[in-house]
This record gives structure tokens, sequence and C-alpha cells, in this order.
């Protein structure tokens, strides 16, 4: 699942909701910070201003998404975290599992405050549990949907009770953007679409929002963590990819991140400057990929799916897209994902030649004068759907997958939308192929794979394959073992099931960017979830 996929569930769920902006009157002007940055003294200039592509309206962790990840660490903490490929103590310092697998035990840290001053303790992790289980959105994720119950055992410590074992457990607290703790005074108990405000533990305070302009956030001074070295953080509102390159290299803001907001071109372009300076993730942060529609049109045949992926050059994507900066994906997972080391017993690579004879054999004539394919008077034209602000490279890889179709002889028309359009034809299953990211390292397989059932594209898909209620018997079984030895035989399955039908077509392994004026940012080190802007990550200039 996607945490893409668990915001966009939230979404359809709240489709008539209406949110509204929450903050006190605006009693500061970010521009004047921005002027005092650009003065040179930068002892006494102690303020952030990042870019951020979507006004901030939505800050609860009910509706965090790729449009505002740079802000998602500031505001909220997870229990627990994923770093140095395990699952760490975060605001819990410690978790375990009694011997069946069946009950986890948190110990909190003590001395902690959420942001209105309401004590951390086990009451108010009870009452975030509670909460977040019985919301639909949170399906995708077992350790946190299937609570059977939760119990503040004493001040500091919690249990959690579960009908069955599972492996997977442990990694869904940590999800920056799922399993954030937000004050109990924050929560509506039954209600998923009212906001009462944004008031986590992070190391920054919501502060301030400015329709149309900016949110501002000041430090927490009561932080139990390291000390964040700005005394506020400006998030000012730029939607347009050349403004906010102008805006760095004027120095009215200081610092964009995120592949949403950076292209490899503008990363390119932007470090060229004088004052501009960045980095990219050494770590894949997940895998683009398209689903193909098994139960739609001529991709219902084995065979035309296959064709597509012959006919895919992954290399073009790679080299001429992203500067060769993102790996050829073969499985949609990034490398290092527990249990996806495994060898595939069927692979389409590039091969335009196969892919025609796929299509000849399919009864698929080339019509010579449209140089498209024809079959009992049907011609092969395809539908290819995806969200224009999934990410900044999407509508570049639509064309470049339409070129490489059409060589073939394949018609792909292109379809982008907003998201919530996007999301209610996908789900209801009006498209042929689909642009589709992965997990991270930490919730894949299992949420990529827990998911498909009944959230994602491939539930249409896998409806006309045979032997899909098998395939749906073993994500229901991986979901209620963990034995690594019955996990490991089930991934090999499942991860060569999707691959072999071609459901799947992982193309390459995206990472996250940062861009920074150098006047005020040193260096960035990425966390181990680089997708989530850490401002512990951030070295000041001196």
């Amino acid at each position: 699942m996607k945490k893409k996929l668990l915001s966009l569930i939230s979404t359809v769920l709240c489709l008539c909701v209406v949110l509204s902006a929450c903050g006190g009157p605006a009693n500061s002007d970010p521009s004047s910070s921005a002027s005092e940055s650009q003065s040179g003294d930068n002892t006494q200039d102690k303020t952030l201003t990042i870019a951020t592509m979507t006004e901030t309206t939505t800050l609860s962790p009910l509706y965090m998404g790729v449009y505002n990840y740079s802000m998602c660490t500031m505001l909220y903490e997870t229990l627990l975290k994923y770093e140095d490929g395990e699952v760490k103590g975060n605001l819990a310092e410690s978790y375990s599992f009694n011997e069946d697998g069946t009950v986890m035990t948190l110990t909190l840290r003590q001395g902690i405050t959420f942001h209105d001053e309401t004590p951390f303790n086990a009451e108010a992790v009870k009452k975030n549990l509670d909460f977040m289980h019985s919301n639909p959105q949170y399906m995708a994720c077992p350790g946190i949907y299937d609570i059977e119950s939760v119990e503040a055992t004493d001040e500091y410590t919690v249990t959690i009770t579960y009908p069955h074992p599972y492996y997977g457990y442990a990694y869904d607290f940590c999800w920056p953007d799922v399993g954030g703790m937000q004050s109990p005074n924050q929560i509506v108990e039954g209600d998923f679409q009212t906001v009462q405000g944004y008031a986590g533990t992070g190391p920054y305070i919501y502060e301030e929002y400015v329709s149309g302009e900016y949110t501002r956030f000041v430090r927490n001074e009561n932080y139990w963590g390291e000390e964040p070295y700005f005394d506020e953080i400006i998030a000012r509102y730029i939607p347009d990819s050349t403004s906010r390159l102008q805006a760095l290299q004027t120095g009215e803001i200081d610092l964009v991140y995120g592949s949403s907001m950076i292209s490899y071109q503008d990363y390119q372009q932007a470090t060229a400057l004088n004052g501009v300076s960045g980095a990219i993730a050494e770590k894949d942060t997940r895998a683009r990929d398209i689903t193909l529609n098994a139960s739609s049109g001529p991709l219902v045949d084995a065979q035309v799916r296959q064709a597509v992926s012959h006919a895919i050059n992954k290399e073009e994507f790679s080299d001429g897209l992203t500067y060769g900066y993102e790996r050829i994906a073969e499985m949609p997972f990034p490398e290092g994902t527990p249990y996806t080391d495994i060898e595939l017993t069927e692979s389409y690579p590039y091969d335009p030649e196969k892919a025609a004879a796929l299509l000849d054999e399919a009864g698929w004539v080339m019509n010579e004068e449209t140089g498209i394919r024809e079959k009992d008077g049907e011609t092969l034209n395809l539908t290819f759907i995806y969200d224009t602000a999934q990410d900044s490279l999407v509508s570049s890889y639509a064309t470049l997958l339409k070129s490489q179709l059409e060589k073939v002889g394949i018609g792909l028309e292109l379809k982008g939308s907003e998201k919530m359009e996007w999301y209610a034809e996908m789900m209801a299953g009006n498209f042929d192929i689909t642009y589709w990211i992965g997990e991270y390292e930490f919730s894949s397989p299992h949420c990529f794979f827990g998911a498909m059932p009944s959230m994602t594209p491939h539930t249409f898909s896998l409806s006309q394959v045979d032997g899909s209620q098998e395939f749906f018997d073993a994500i229901t079984a991986v979901k209620q073992t963990d034995d690594s030895h019955e996990v490991q035989e089930l991934y090999n399955y499942l991860i060569n099931y999707d691959l072999g039908n071609v459901i799947d077509i992982p193309l390459t392994y995206y990472k996250d960017l940062i861009l920074y004026n150098t006047d005020k940012i040193a260096s960035y080190e990425f966390s181990d979830v680089p997708a989530f802007f850490d401002v512990s990550g951030l070295q000041p200039a001196a």
C-alpha cells in the first residue's frame, strides 16, 4: 500500500469534506525574514524558508501525503522508526512481542509533551491507536488496522493485542505520515473528517497560516530530542517549478525538497548556479511502476501484456529522463527490502522484435497507414491514466511510454488529471495502464501486496488472471504468520505471480533530492526514509 495509497484512500472517503485552514492572525511577515537572510547576517537570522507546491491546509496525520512530506516530521513523530535496515524505538523506547507473536508491548519515553502541553503517555497512545485502527484507510497496515485491543498497562506502558501473529506489525508503526502521534485533544472519536488543530511532539509547532501565501512553524522549546537550529520555518506556497527555482536563486526561499517538486533537470540547472547546492539520496526511495489492467480490453490477453513489457526500453527512462541517477528496476521494491532478494521465474526484457511477434501471434495486424495494429475491426489503442502532480517526472514518463509502445503498433492515449479524478477512474477500473509508485523499504513488500485485494488497480487486473484466488489467499496467509521461512516462500510466489503475469512493470527506482541556498545551508544528510524531510539532517552554514 502506498502511503500515497493511504492518502488517496483518505481523499476518496472524505470526498465531500472541505477542510478549513486553521491558525491565528497573521502576526509576522516572512518577507522580512527573507530580506534579513539576504543581508548576510546569518548569525542573527535563524529563519528557514522552504517551498511547498500546495497550500498547507491538510497537516493532520489523517491527510498527510506527498504534497506536505516536507512538514510531516516537523510536527509529528512515530512510536517506532526504520533505521539501518531495522525497526527501532522512537517515541517508544522499545518494543517486544510475547512468545506467540500476538501481544506487542511498547515502553514509552517519559517526560514528553505534545505541542498543546498535553502529556505524552500510555493513555494518549491508547486514544491515538483506538482512533486509528477503526479507520478503513489503514486497511493495508495490519499493525494498526488489525488491533483487537489496546491497554494502558501503566503510565508509560502500552499493550496491544492482535488476533494472530504477523511479521510486519512493527513495520507499520514506522510510517511518518500514518503513525504520527497527535494530541488526544485533536481526536474526535469515530470522526475521520474533522481536524481540530495540529499538535504533535515534533521539533516544530504549527503557528500560523496565511491563505495563498505561507504557513509558519516555530521551534518547540520543550522538544525531547536534539534542539533544532532554526527558530522558525516558513513554508511558502509556490506551485510553479520555475518560480521555485527563481525564488531559491534570489534568496526568497532557502530550500526545496522532494522528488515531487524537483526534477533531475531542475537539479542540474539549479546546482550550476552560484549560491545554490544540493544533494541526491544514495538510497532508492521507491519504484516507478506501471500497472496493467488485465480485465480491460486487449490486455486480457497475456501475450499483449507481455508485448507491452518487451516494448519498453527502461534504459531510455533512466538515461534520458533521470540523467542516469535512477537505476533500472526489475522489482517494484527498493534494494534491501526484506524477502525480495529472489530469482524471477519469468522476465520480459526490452525486445521490440519479440513484442511484434507476440502481437502477430495474438492476431493484431499492423495497419501500415496508421502505424497502429488492428484485430477484428478493433484498433489496439490503450489508455494510460495518471495523477499529473504525483511526481515531477510523471508526464515525461507518460510521453516516453507512448512513444515506445507506438513503435510496435500499440496506440496509447494519455489522460493526466488531478488526484481525485485519477483515483476515482482507477478505482472504477476505467483504465488500461496506470502509473503506480511502489512502497518504501520498510513498507515493502507487505503493504504493496496487502492492499491489492481491495484498494489498488491490481484488484481489477487480477480478477481475470488464472489462479487469482490462490494469489489472494497467499496475501491473506502472509498477513497471518511470523515464521520467516513461510513468509519467504509466500513472497517468492506472490512476486513471481505478479511480475510473471505482467500485472506490474517496474521502470526505475526514484530518488529524493534537495536544493538549498548555501548562504543558509551547508549540507543535508538524508534519513533512512528519504522521501520525508528531516530537519535534523540539516547542517547550517557557518
